[in-house]
């Protein structure tokens, strides 16, 4: 597989016989997973041709024979993958429940997802996928709180759903402002815009298990909720107790734990706890040079390392030197062969 990086968009090019290599390729856009070949003696004619921009991958995927995709029973794929037929009808089974995926009526699924695709050699198919990582941080700021429950989404994007056509609009949009757009140091400055409207679109267009959640938190707060918000998000750099709530909002610490439960689903200090890592996880996934954690964390007010690299991985799946090394990766501009 080649892969030749510009700043922030990598070119993703495969295309082999090898049904390992093939494998290795999928390994890297989907994670861990079974590619069952059905007559080892017609050739595998497999190709991805595609593009990384930032944490989504998009680009056409074909296997030139009848193949199965399935999943690990005991081992969850990294990304949320979206598959979109151009031309073909993959039969995609979960649960016992069988559809055919076409244009119209493209397949999404989860990293927990246990699923079997079927696809036959004529198959061509717009795939997309999402670092798991990612979509549920965008998750975690629509909602205002930590992902406690993996993301699961309905299994069919149905185009007659106006939000679903509207979606895909948007994807038609950028890949077409992307293949166009030659300033490279300003599409840089951009590249998070886009990640984080098209994943925020797609939790809030296509049906999951948190809709109901995400409705409720884009609703309006009461204003007295809202500037106490306000006060943690304006004074996070420094540690804010209990008592300081009470003494911005007035309200007794009981009262404090049953409106942030009313409204929130955790405690005020789950809400601070959680915003600080955010607001580290942003810094450090928008920087553009070699930064030390530990100054961006005591800089975000946090005060014991050892609880908050644990808490960070907690929230986000990685550990904060993690976070840095695929940002510094993305950013070196180098290119690898892999065989």
């Amino acid at each position: 597989m080649y892969s030749q990086q510009h700043r922030s968009i990598s070119t993703i090019q495969s295309h082999t016989q090898n049904i390992h290599d093939a494998n290795h390729c999928l390994d890297l856009i989907i994670g861990p997973h079974d590619l069952v070949d059905f007559n080892q003696y017609e050739p595998l004619d497999f190709s991805f041709n595609g593009s990384q921009i930032g944490r989504m991958i998009i680009g056409d995927l074909t296997y030139g024979k009848d193949v199965i995709f399935k999943t690990h029973t005991h081992e969850n794929m990294n990304h949320f993958c979206i598959t979109r037929p151009k031309i073909g009808r993959p039969l995609f089974k979960k649960d016992g429940q069988t559809f055919y995926a076409c244009y119209d009526q493209a397949s999404i699924v989860s990293p927990e997802d246990k699923f079997e695709l079927i696809i036959d050699k004529d198959c061509v198919q717009t795939f997309i996928s999402f670092s798991k990582t990612f979509v549920e941080k965008i998750l975690s700021d629509l909602i205002s709180q930590p992902v406690t429950e993996p993301l699961v989404f309905q299994n069919v994007m149905d185009q007659n759903n106006p939000k679903i056509k509207a979606w895909w609009d948007l994807i038609d949009s950028i890949k077409n402002f992307t293949n166009n757009f030659t300033n490279t140091s300003f599409f840089q400055e951009m590249r998070s815009d886009f990640e984080y409207i098209i994943v925020k679109s797609l939790l809030l267009s296509q049906p999951n298990n948190y809709s109901d959640l995400i409705y409720k938190n884009t609703l309006d707060y009461p204003d007295f909720f809202t500037r106490l918000l306000e006060f943690i998000q304006k004074n996070i750099h420094q540690k804010i107790e209990i008592s300081d709530l009470e003494y911005a909002s007035g309200l007794s610490k009981k009262k404090l734990n049953t409106i942030f439960k009313k409204y929130l689903k955790c405690s005020p200090n789950a809400y601070i706890r959680h915003y600080r890592l955010k607001c580290i996880y942003n810094e450090i996934s928008q920087s553009t040079h070699k930064i030390n954690i530990t100054e961006i964390a005591y800089k975000w007010g946090v005060t014991h390392l050892g609880r908050f690299s644990l808490e960070y991985k907690d929230a986000f799946g990685e550990k904060p030197s993690e976070t840095l090394k695929k940002i510094i990766e993305r950013q070196t501009g180098s290119a690898q062969l892999i065989h």
